[in-house]
C-alpha cells in the first residue's frame, strides 16, 4: 500500500510517498481498504515533532490516518 511517510521530524521537506506493507491484523480486528485519508493539524504536529505524545518516538511514521 502507499503511505506518506517520514523518517524525522521537520517541514514538509521530511515527507516521502513510498510503498509500505500492509499492517498486521488481530483475530478481534479488521483491514479496511481507504482510499483517501485526511491531513488535519494534528497530523501537522506530530510532523514537527510536537505531538509525541500520540505516536511514540519510533520512525518512520505515517501520517493521514484519519480516514
Amino acid at each position: 500500500m502507499k503511505a506518506t511517510t517520514f523518517n524525522a521530524y521537520g517541514g514538509n521537506d521530511v515527507l516521502e510517498l513510498r510503498e509500505v506493507s500492509k499492517p498486521a491484523v488481530k483475530p478481534e480486528e479488521v483491514l479496511v481498504r481507504v482510499h483517501a485519508a485526511g491531513v488535519n493539524p494534528v497530523d501537522w504536529k506530530v510532523r514537527e515533532g510536537e505531538a509525541k505524545i500520540l505516536t511514540g518516538g519510533r520512525f518512520p511514521k505515517i501520517l493521514g490516518i484519519e480516514c
